[in-house]
């Protein structure tokens, strides 16, 4: 290649301008031919009056509304003699948390160091960086607050959070290895102190606990001596059968969720179709691919028939129907946990269909070569099919958790108050009738949505960038 063409093609690959100082940025990007600069300049003054009328309404508007109904806001009719119980719940799952992602984050910071791969601790800025519009939300609606109470606790859980990162990172290597079950039993202890040890919460949250540890550490220490793995195994199942027997001995009556409202009914409803509809998706998505008539055929049918129907009709069929179906002599679920059931039902067929088309890109040489190796089917799914399928999903995956975050409003047509459905009552109150203060209403609880939705957002991309999703 001669010098000439060599110039030729450097120009070709060299940047078109050379923004070495804001000034020229500015030049080169917004005022760099007359079309650009129009718009750039028609779009400022666009801007710049949006910017000018919204100060003008908020510091014009009447903001009273949200300050009276802030607590309905954010957790509903909750007694305030048993707020101490949400305090408790939220503060023990910071703490279980905030410990156990710290112990998971170092144990992945010495198996990178291990392996010579490029590993940066995790810093506090780098949380406030991911999780600030969440903060910043939280913040919003403490400033509405007349009460020192709620401020004090929320720098205190800032401060929890701080510190049970501190703690969690500090931990040795033995212990860090329990982080799993560690977050399972305390939320399993949270759940007691909040909602009560009796019914479907115990039961479930106890077998979850078991599960994991049984499950995940005896295929995080496989391959080691027999002794080492049976104590560390066992230890954690131990540990967790303990509390649950503790916890259920000491019998918190605990406020049950049928009272629950605002956006901590809206989260919890969140999470629990999360937590179950994943699960019972990624069966139904392995079912569908099953040669066996029977399992494929009543996958296929749960599946097409939940998706063909809006989740609005299914809680309505939960709150009016099905009580009719259940026998005089058995007790029909409350209305709430109706609705629970339906959730996490909706969300499995959708998670499934999802995970289907993750696992129809696993290459099949992949399987043939896994089975040819003597692998069992159960190893080939659970170390080779699943992990590539689910990674390949992420984007769908976190798309039908937002979904699912803001289709929890619907549970307001079987008359469950939840956040969104607060600020029809909010401006439905005697003191605000007539007033039209939708907008005000309405703009909290979109500020709301968003910041939970948004978070999702970027810890979706954060988790797709670490895992290298779309890059060859």
């Amino acid at each position: 290649m001669t010098d000439t063409a060599k110039a030729k093609e450097s120009a070709n690959l060299a940047p078109l301008h050379s923004d070495t100082t804001p000034a020229k940025w500015v030049k080169n990007n917004l005022f760099n031919n007359i079309m650009n600069s129009v718009i750039t300049v028609v779009l400022g003054v666009v801007v710049v009056f949006l910017v000018v009328q919204s100060f003008g309404w908020i510091a014009g508007e009447e903001w009273e509304i949200v300050r009276v109904n802030l607590r309905n806001f954010m957790v509903g009719q909750f007694p305030s003699d048993e707020l101490w119980r949400l305090w408790t719940s939220a503060f023990l799952l910071i703490g279980t948390f905030g410990i156990g992602t710290a112990a998971m984050a170092h144990n992945a910071y010495d198996d990178a160091n291990e392996k010579g791969l490029v590993a940066e601790r995790p810093s506090l800025l780098n949380l406030l960086a991911r999780f600030w519009p969440v903060l910043a939300f939280v913040a919003l609606m403490v400033s509405f607050s007349e009460t020192l109470p709620p401020v004090v606790g929320v720098i205190a859980g800032v401060g929890a959070i701080v510190a049970s990162r501190l703690v969690g990172w500090a931990l040795p290597a033995s212990i860090r290895s329990l982080a799993v079950p560690m977050m399972a039993i305390g939320t399993i202890v949270a759940m007691a102190v909040l909602a009560g040890t009796g019914g479907l919460i115990a039961m479930s949250a106890g077998v979850v606990a078991l599960v994991i540890a049984a499950s995940g550490l005896s295929r995080r220490f496989e391959g080691s001596d027999p002794k080492s793995m049976a104590i560390r195994t066992g230890g954690p199942i131990i540990i967790g059968a303990v509390t649950l027997v503790i916890v259920n001995a000491i019998g918190f009556d605990g406020f049950g969720w049928e009272d629950w409202g605002g956006l901590h009914l809206t989260l919890f409803a969140t999470v629990v179709g999360i937590a179950s509809g994943m699960p019972i998706g990624i069966l139904l998505a392995i079912g569908r691919r099953s040669e066996l008539p029977v399992i494929k055929g009543f996958c296929v049918v749960f599946i097409e028939f939940v998706r063909g129907v809006p989740l609005i009709s299914l809680l309505l069929f939960s709150s009016f129907i099905l009580p009719l179906l259940f026998p005089p002599s058995v007790e029909t679920p409350e209305t709430l946990t109706r609705a629970m059931i339906v959730i996490a039902l909706f969300s499995a067929a959708y998670i499934a269909e999802i995970i289907r088309g993750g696992l129809q890109a696993v290459p099949k040489g992949q399987t043939e070569a896994a089975q040819a190796s003597g692998m069992s089917a159960a190893k080939i799914q659970r170390l080779i099919v699943m992990p590539q399928a689910l990674r390949a999903v992420i984007p769908a995956m976190v798309g039908q958790f937002i979904s699912l975050f803001k289709d929890t409003s619907l549970i307001a047509t079987i008359g469950v108050a939840e956040f969104f459905q607060f600020a029809a009552i909010a401006n439905s109150q005697p003191n605000f009738l007539g007033k039209s203060l939708q907008l005000v209403t309405y703009s909290i609880i979109a500020v709301g949505y968003w910041s939970f939705a948004y978070t999702m957002s970027k810890e979706s991309r954060r988790l797709e960038a670490q895992l290298g999703v779309g890059v060859r």
